[in-house]
C-alpha cells in the first residue's frame, strides 16, 4: 500500500510539473508575441513620422536656404536664347573689291581723325619739339623717347635760338650736372686736377649750384671736410663771391640747427666752420664768438661740440689768438669744476681730453694738411661775419633756374674771366669771343657725330 500512495503522489508531481511547464510555454509565447507587437508599433510610428513631416519642417523646406559663407558659389548657367551666329564665308578677292568699292563714303567724324592723322605725319618736327620742350627739363611724361634722340631732338631745337627759354634750361642743367659730378669726385690726390676743370663752368651764373652741392656733400660725408674747406678756398681766391655766399649759408645752417637743437647738423657746420676759419676764409673772431654760444649754457651736447670744434681750430687760435684761446680754456676749466654733478662722466672726460690735446701742442689736429695748402695767405679774401649778424643772406633765387635776357653778353663776359682766371692767351678768348661759341660749335658737331653712331647702333641692335 505505501508504494502504490508514491506512484500516485509522483504521477501526480509529473503532472503538475508538466502543466506548469505547459503554463510557463504558453506564458512565455504570449510575452514573446506582444513584446513583437510592440516593437512592431514603434516601427511603424517611426515610418508614420519619417513619411509625414511636420508643420515646421514643411515650412522650413519650402522656404529658400540661405547659402553658407564657406560655400563655394556654383557658376552662372547662361541660356542662349539664340543659337550663336555661324561665321560668315568670306567673299573672293574680286567681290571684297568690289563690295570696298560701292561703300558709302566716311562720315565727317571719320574725315576728321584721318585729317588729324595726316596732319601727324605730315609734321613730325612739331610732335618732336613738343616732346623736347617737355623733357627738356629732365622730367618724364609721355611717350618714352631714347636718350640719344632726345639729346638730338634738344639740339635741334637750341640751334633754332640760342636765346631761347628751352636752350637756357639746357645749358642749365648741364652745368648742374657737371658741378655735381666734379664735386662728388674730388678728394686730396686730384684736387688738383679737378679745379681747372671746375673753372671751365660758369661759375658766375651757377654759384648757387656750387655751393649748394659742396655743402650738400659735406653734410653727407663730414669726415671730407678739409677737403672741401681747401676748395673753397681756391675758389675764393679768383672768386670771392662764392667764398662769401658759402660763409653766409654755413653761419645760417649752424644757427638754425643749434636753435632746433639738432646735434648731427650743428656738428657738421661746426666743423666746416672751423676749417674755413682754418684756411682764413673766415675770421678767426668768428670761431671765438661760437665758442662763447656754445659755453655760455652748458650742456652735454653743446659741450661735446665745443670739444670737438676746439681740437679743430686750435692751432690757428694758438697762433692768431692765444688769449682768446686761453680765456675759453679756463671756460673749460670751470664747467669741469662747477658742473660735476650734472654733465655726464663722459663728457668730463672729452674736456679731460681736450686738456692733453692742447698739451701736446694740437699736433693731431693740424690747421691745414700739406696736401691742402694750395693758396697764398697773402692773397686769400677773409670774410668778417658773426652769428648775431641780421643781414646774412644766403641768395635762394640762385639755385633756381630763370631765364637771362642777357644771355649771350653774360657768356662772352664769363669767356673772358675764365680765360684770365686760367690764364688762357687773348688770341683763344677773343676768337671764342668773336665767334659766338667757337667750342661749343666744336662740341655740338662731336656731339652729333656721336648721336648718329648711337642711332645706327641702336637701329643694329
Amino acid at each position: 500500500m505505501p508504494k502504490k500512495r508514491s506512484a500516485s503522489i509522483s504521477s501526480s508531481s509529473s503532472s503538475s510539473s508538466s502543466s506548469s511547464g505547459s503554463s510557463s510555454s504558453s506564458d512565455s509565447s504570449g510575452s514573446d508575441s506582444e513584446h513583437e507587437r510592440r516593437k512592431s508599433k514603434k516601427v511603424t510610428a517611426k515610418k508614420v513620422k519619417k513619411e509625414a513631416p511636420s508643420k515646421r519642417q514643411k515650412a522650413s523646406n519650402d522656404a529658400p536656404t540661405p547659402p553658407r559663407e564657406d560655400a563655394p558659389t556654383p557658376p552662372r548657367r547662361l541660356t542662349l536664347d539664340a543659337p550663336p551666329p555661324q561665321d560668315a564665308p568670306t567673299p573672293p578677292l574680286g567681290e571684297e573689291k568690289r563690295s570696298s568699292a560701292t561703300e558709302q563714303p566716311p562720315s565727317s567724324s571719320s574725315s576728321e581723325g584721318a585729317g588729324a592723322a595726316v596732319a601727324e605725319t605730315a609734321a613730325p618736327t612739331k610732335f618732336s619739339q613738343a616732346e623736347a620742350l617737355k623733357k627738356a627739363g629732365g622730367r618724364t611724361g609721355g611717350v618714352y623717347v631714347p636718350p640719344f634722340k632726345l639729346q638730338a631732338l634738344q639740339r635741334q631745337m637750341a640751334k633754332s635760338d640760342k636765346g631761347s627759354k628751352e636752350y637756357q634750361r639746357l645749358k642749365w642743367e648741364q652745368l648742374r650736372k657737371g658741378i655735381n659730378g666734379l664735386v662728388n669726385k674730388i678728394n686730396v690726390a686730384n684736387i688738383k686736377e679737378l679745379v681747372p676743370e671746375i673753372f671751365e663752368l660758369n661759375l658766375v651764373r651757377g654759384r648757387g649750384l656750387l655751393v649748394r652741392s659742396v655743402m650738400k656733400a659735406q653734410l653727407a660725408s663730414p669726415g671730407f671736410t678739409h677737403i672741401y674747406a681747401g676748395l673753397v678756398a681756391v675758389l675764393n681766391t679768383k672768386l670771392p663771391e662764392i667764398g662769401e655766399l658759402v660763409v653766409k649759408r654755413v653761419l645760417v645752417g649752424f644757427r638754425r640747427a643749434y636753435k632746433r637743437r639738432d646735434k648731427v647738423v650743428a656738428t657738421a657746420f661746426a666743423k666746416f666752420i672751423a676749417h674755413l676759419v682754418n684756411h682764413q676764409v673766415l675770421h678767426e673772431l668768428a670761431a671765438l664768438q661760437l665758442l662763447t654760444v656754445l659755453l655760455q649754457d652748458p650742456t652735454d651736447d653743446s659741450v661735446e661740440i665745443a670739444v670737438s670744434f676746439t681740437k679743430e681750430v686750435g692751432s690757428l687760435l694758438e697762433q692768431l689768438s692765444p688769449k682768446g684761446l686761453h680765456a675759453i680754456f679756463e671756460r673749460f676749466r670751470g664747467i669741469l669744476h662747477e658742473t660735476t654733478g650734472q654733465l655726464d662722466k663722459r663728457v668730463q672726460y672729452t674736456i679731460e681730453g681736450l686738456f692733453a690735446v692742447r698739451k701736446g701742442g694740437f699736433s693731431d689736429f693740424p690747421s691745414v694738411p700739406p696736401e691742402l695748402d694750395l693758396v697764398d695767405r697773402a692773397e686769400q679774401i677773409t670774410f668778417e661775419f658773426g652769428l648775431d649778424d641780421a643781414d646774412l643772406d644766403k641768395q635762394e633765387l640762385l639755385d633756381v633756374f630763370r631765364v637771362d635776357k642777357d644771355y649771350d653778353a653774360n657768356e662772352k663776359q664769363w669767356r673772358t674771366v675764365r680765360a684770365e682766371i686760367l690764364g688762357e692767351s687773348d688770341d683763344d678768348s677773343g676768337g671764342d669771343s668773336s665767334g659766338g661759341s667757337g667750342s661749343e660749335s666744336d662740341d655740338e658737331e662731336s656731339d652729333d657725330e656721336d648721336d648718329e653712331e648711337g642711332q645706327e647702333g641702336g637701329g643694329g641692335g
